[in-house]
């Protein structure tokens, strides 16, 4: 696909609004403003911070204006601006402390944040609404840590969380407190110490494509929703590994259910691997409305379940040994399917999902449209027939699949023109919904489709299309 800045800029627009005389901030060693922190009281309401690849030692920073995009001033897929606390911390709090409502961070790489009371943090969110992507975690007591906020989405794609936690068992890789919403997607989480690869309180939680693995780090839980939720866990890969602390993957309101609406756990097409001696799969609260484990890949001494959820549907798993699955290469993580593997045309058609954000329910897919593809991207899923989170293919590298010929305008807020392309095309939503199918003709109406991200898909080419109004 192409390279993510334009996309993310443009879903930046779709989503947040930013004002249409915004003003852009240039900052790097050789411009007026040296440094991020240099321009953090200038900016206003809809400002970008377009912040020149390079290290900066020992600056950090509070965001108060709204609407800020703070970003990498390149188009490299990885992080290239880093910034390196070096014993600093805004309000001895985070490298970034970000109060603005409904800001972007884009191609920023937060370290080593260490603070008195171990919750230093990459970004502390004390504002409501944020996008992080793209950006990179490593060796900070908390990589991303939010407050308590129940009209925000937090929405993380794209990053990676390494070595994060002060080892205490109370910081974590990320840290999500009582939210609207949290959406985190296509990311890479792992060699946690001691705390969670990943951690929410949020109401409603879409788990989606990532890799969260322990690997050789000493981590606790992969993931932990100890305050239940509405929560779909999709398409990832989980690695619990021998020196983890905690055996369980995830633990769902362990620690009281907080949300009045929903408290319902869906886990479809995830791959689950265990080199631990003893681990779980599940540990959940008595309280748990509904539980369905459908299409996964579960393999190592791994115990299924503790706790009786008031409602379970579990069906279409594959249960054995990590050599029993007969993984492409399991030593390196890679949990593709080989042509003789077991758990090949084992899925089924797992339904749907009530997803409820704010109360409103909303119909989620438990399909898998996509795969992580390593580091921190995605590809379409071109088959539903295997369990887990891969499918098989004779492909083993990360090539991405021929593009579907050529949209425009894209972005586009009323119609979008297809040329170049003579077969029928789908149109799917980033969360795996066909609006569309078989469309035939060269110009989609998409006046009526909620801003956003979308896929026009044509047997094995696909294309991303934003749509704004």
């Amino acid at each position: 696909m192409n390279s993510p800045l334009p996309i993310l800029i443009a879903l930046a627009i779709v989503l947040l609004s930013t004002a249409a005389h915004a003003e852009t901030w240039l900052v790097g060693p050789t411009r007026e403003y040296k440094t991020p922190s240099a321009v953090a009281t200038l900016v206003k309401d809809g400002d970008v911070v377009s912040i020149d690849p390079g290290e900066y030692t020992g600056d950090v920073a509070v965001w108060r204006a709204h609407k800020l995009t703070l970003r990498s001033n390149s188009n490299s897929l990885r992080p290239d601006v880093i910034l390196r606390a070096d014993g600093k911390a805004a309000e001895q709090k985070a490298i970034w402390v970000i109060k603005g409502d409904s800001c972007v961070v884009y191609g920023i790489d937060f370290r080593d944040c260490v603070v008195p009371d171990r919750n230093g943090a990459g970004i502390r969110v004390e504002g409501t609404n944020i996008i992080v992507s793209h950006c990179a975690f490593r060796k900070n007591q908390d990589g991303i840590l939010a407050g308590n906020n129940l009209k925000s989405t937090i929405r993380v794609e794209h990053s990676e969380f390494e070595q994060s936690g002060a080892g205490d068992g109370l910081s974590h890789a990320i840290y999500i407190n009582h939210v609207k919403e949290f959406i985190f997607m296509f990311n890479y989480s792992h060699g946690t110490l001691v705390g969670h690869e990943c951690k929410s309180r949020a109401h409603a939680n879409y788990i989606a494509y990532n890799r969260i693995t322990n690997e050789n780090g000493t981590g606790s839980r992969n993931l932990d929703l100890p305050n239940g939720g509405s929560s779909v866990v999709i398409g990832n890969i989980f690695h619990k590994g021998a020196n983890a602390e905690n055996g369980n993957f995830i633990g769902y309101g362990l620690e009281g259910m907080s949300d009045t609406v929903d408290n319902s756990l869906y886990l479809a097409h995830n791959t689950f691997v265990s080199q631990r001696g003893a681990a779980t799969l599940v540990r959940l609260d008595t309280n748990t409305v509904s539980y369905r484990l459908v299409n996964n890949v579960i393999v190592g001494p791994i115990v299924l379940i503790v706790g009786l959820p008031r409602g379970q549907q579990v069906n279409a798993n594959y249960v054995g040994t990590i050599e029993s699955a007969r993984f492409q290469d399991p030593t390196t993580y890679n949990y593709r399917p080989r042509a003789d593997s077991p758990f090949r045309g084992l899925a089924q058609d797992p339904g749907s999902a009530q997803y409820y954000v704010a109360g409103v329910p909303h119909e989620r897919p438990l399909t898998a449209l996509l795969h992580y593809i390593h580091p921190c991207e995605e590809r379409l899923r071109l088959g539903t027939n295997d369990a887990g989170a891969y499918e098989y293919e004779n492909i083993t590298d990360v090539t991405e699949h021929a593009a579907v010929g050529t949209l425009h305008p894209n972005p586009a807020s009323s119609y979008v023109n297809i040329s170049s392309i003579d077969k029928p095309v789908a149109v799917y939503t980033q969360h795996g919904v066909c609006l569309m199918h078989d469309v035939d003709q060269s110009t989609i109406d998409v006046s009526t489709f909620p801003a956003g991200l979308y896929f026009i898909v044509c047997g094995s080419q696909v294309q991303k299309l934003i749509v704004q109004h």
